[in-house]
């Protein structure tokens, strides 16, 4: 006989968490994470006075749900967290509850949260948590950085002339204080040029990329992830113009201050094999492993070889080179080492039969090399060891992986908000939802292994006690 429900209404209490499998992501972010330092971080954002505001934390989660989940439009989150048990579940909405307006996001950019602030307060929270749990060590970490296209049209490209100011590039306070002490400095010269620069008329914070394989108007977001499980310790965005290497080192130093986490080893790629890149990361007592790259003007192409405990150079004539002072070049505004005969050694240089070979500047031997010059060698000197191969082969996996999962899954493959600090929220949100599957995972990886480990104990235990004399079975 064929059935057929009545259609008579029924009412029924339901705990939607009883719903919801043990397994699903969700439940597991709930069950190890505890979101409630959230109000903490938001309450210097709302008055003490007027209506209750929509709960922080149900906002944070709504946002987290959007980018652990792919859901690229605020409209439609709202939608699915209506509709989605888990969503509605996990954000703290019971069944009769009204879901907020998809305008609440944007009214809180506009009015209150106006800059990306309290995203990276909450973003530095989970990184502490991940290092008192032990998922986060420093020994091993790699940063990269990726071009994320921005939110604009091909007929909004306008160029414009603007006024910039020409100067050698800051690194770290520390780093310029050991320029400062070295013989021959001289305050740089700033310089001020006109130039044509590339912007669109609806981001003009976002800027230009001409390269091989990029090419547009987009960010550049730079990230460093710990290779014990992952983790990505610190997010930052500027224009996509910028160059990795002038912005490495204040990154990995914000992350050091921000997290309270101790760098021990860091891979990078060649596109930050520079002089003051390795010198600043000696200084933080980072090892760095950078890959390098052949220069057209590679300093050893002119000399037999370098002595770093004299720090000279020898000529093909056996004849040394000691570091004289700093020059100051006008034309590239950076800082080089001078390397040079002493006087008296100058005059028999020129019977030298190889005179013709090194003599190629000013007529006498002199290299040029880099303001850092010491430290770039001590970089060449850990090329193709095992320890290099070890981090590349990781940078390789976390690095370009990290980024790909985030594009691929995480809303990250393009910005979808305008200016700079949206797109430092959007790159850090995305890092955030990352950072919570990831951590989940590692949790209960490890407490999976505990218990193994503790069953082996618990057998083996038992089967010496079954061997011994003493164990009889009546």
């Amino acid at each position: 006989m064929m059935g057929k429900k009545d259609g008579q209404m029924e009412i029924i209490i339901v705990d939607i968490g009883e719903l919801i499998p043990e397994n699903h992501l969700l439940k597991q972010i709930d069950k190890y994470i505890d979101f409630s330092f959230i109000y903490e971080k938001a309450e210097p954002y709302y008055s003490k006075k007027g209506r209750p505001s929509i709960d922080p934390v149900c906002q944070m989660k709504m946002l987290l749900i959007g980018y652990l989940y792919g859901i690229k439009s605020e409209r439609r989150l709202v939608e699915d967290v209506a509709l989605n048990l888990a969503y509605r579940w996990f954000c703290g909405f019971d069944l009769n509850d009204k879901i907020p307006d998809h305008s609440l996001f944007s009214q809180n950019r506009i009015r209150r949260f106006t800059d990306s602030k309290i995203f990276n307060e909450i973003f530095n929270h989970i990184i502490r948590l991940c290092i008192e749990k032990g998922i986060v060590t420093g020994e091993a970490v790699v940063s990269d950085g990726s071009f994320i296209p921005a939110n604009v049209s091909e007929g909004s490209l306008i160029e414009i002339q603007r006024e910039v100011e020409q100067s050698t590039v800051h690194y770290l306070d520390v780093l310029n204080d050991e320029l400062k002490s070295m013989p021959g400095y001289k305050e740089p010269a700033i310089t001020k040029k006109v130039k044509k620069i590339v912007k669109s008329s609806t981001d003009m914070d976002c800027g230009y990329i001409n390269q091989e394989h990029k090419k547009g108007l987009g960010y550049l977001t730079e990230m460093t992830i710990d290779t014990e499980n992952g983790i990505v310790l610190g997010v930052d965005c500027y224009p996509a113009n910028r160059r990795e290497s002038d912005i490495i080192l204040e990154h990995i130093e914000k992350i050091e201050k921000d997290t309270g986490l101790k760098i021990n080893s860091l891979a990078l790629d060649s596109g930050y094999d520079v002089g003051a890149v390795h010198r600043g990361l000696e200084l933080m007592e980072i090892t760095g492993y950078v890959s390098c790259i052949s220069f057209s003007n590679d300093v050893l192409k002119r000399a037999t070889r370098y002595l770093p405990e004299k720090d000279c150079f020898e000529c093909i004539g056996g004849r040394y080179l000691n570091f004289v002072k700093l020059i100051y070049k006008k034309s590239t505004q950076n800082y080089y080492r001078l390397y040079r005969m002493p006087k008296d050694q100058r005059k028999s240089c020129s019977s030298c039969p190889y005179f013709k070979e090194c003599a190629f500047s000013y007529g006498e031997s002199r290299i040029n090399a880099s303001a850092f010059y010491p430290a770039f060698y001590r970089n060449r000197q850990r090329y193709e060891t095992a320890a290099y191969k070890s981090m590349k082969r990781l940078r390789g996996i976390w690095a370009e992986g990290t980024f790909s999962v985030l594009k691929r899954e995480h809303n990250l493959m393009r910005m979808k908000k305008r200016g700079l600090s949206r797109a430092k929220e959007e790159s850090l949100l995305s890092a955030l939802a990352l950072n919570l599957k990831r951590m989940v995972m590692a949790i209960i990886k490890r407490d999976k292994a505990t218990i193994r480990s503790f069953i082996d104990m618990f057998i083996r235990t038992f089967f010496k006690i079954y061997q011994s004399s003493d164990f009889c079975i009546a």
